[in-house]
């Protein structure tokens, strides 16, 4: 009876770890997932700020010219 039990006992050991080798795959792929995803994110954080930076400039020369050829005033 002992033998059966130790045996029964070690088999759902075996499994568990057997699952929790799975679940550390699995987490391990999520983790790398979500690397590339806030990686992403930065890269379109940083060409919205360049976006914005440019449409101001030509904003500013724009003004500028308006003003040049006297179609605002100063």
């Amino acid at each position: 009876m002992t033998e059966t039990t130790d045996n029964l006992v070690l088999e759902h050991l075996r499994a568990i770890r057997t699952d929790m080798a799975s679940m550390n795959n699995n987490l391990r792929d999520v983790r790398a997932r979500l690397s590339s995803i806030e990686s992403y994110i930065a890269t379109m954080h940083g060409d919205q700020t360049r976006t914005v930076l440019t449409i101001e400039e030509l904003a500013a020369r724009v003004e500028r010219l308006e003003k040049r050829a006297g179609l605002i005033e100063t």
